[in-house]
């Protein structure tokens, strides 16, 4: 199989990468780095390199910071106390659990607002809190998408070079 085709291939097989990467919690950077590395092997790791792998296993790192950090971030913003973050962990998995994969969103609000209630019992504050928590999140989510962006043109850059 010529090399053109196999970078096509391949750079098809990444796209669902995209998608995934709406989706906090979901393994859009491990789907993304094991097809790449199916790549190499493919390839003899003649045009994508273990150097290039480990470019690339950078930006899954990344991504990996902002699906935990970035509803948290904004929690802690928005004044939340770093005990109703625990409440927002536990209600993000919670949530994923019961409405996969979307439910971390809403579990995330309600187990801050839930925190936050239980803290200081004063429903703007907490309200506040939760929704910073929400905005962090989608702020996150939008930029693990440009961070699947970007590994899909790294990806497409280093294999055809």
């Amino acid at each position: 199989m010529s090399h053109i085709a196999l970078v096509i291939i391949f750079g098809l097989l990444l796209l669902p990468g995209l998608f995934i990467a709406f989706v906090p919690m979901l393994p859009a950077f491990w789907y993304l780095l094991a097809v790449s590395a199916i790549f190499g092997i493919a390839d003899g790791f003649t045009h994508l390199t273990l150097q290039n792998l480990g470019i690339l296993a950078a930006v899954l790192l990344l991504s990996i910071a902002v699906d935990w950090s970035a509803g948290l971030l904004g929690a802690k913003f928005g004044g939340a106390a770093w005990k109703s973050l625990l409440f927002g962990m536990a209600g993000s998995l919670i949530g994923f659990f019961i409405f996969p994969p979307l439910g971390v969103f809403p579990g995330l609000f309600v187990g801050v607002l839930a925190g936050e209630l239980f803290r200081k019992k004063d429903g703007g504050l907490a309200l506040r809190a939760a929704a910073g928590a929400l905005i962090g999140s989608v702020a996150g989510v939008a930029l693990n998408t440009i961070l699947a962006l970007a590994f899909l043109i790294l990806f497409l850059i280093f294999a055809i070079t």
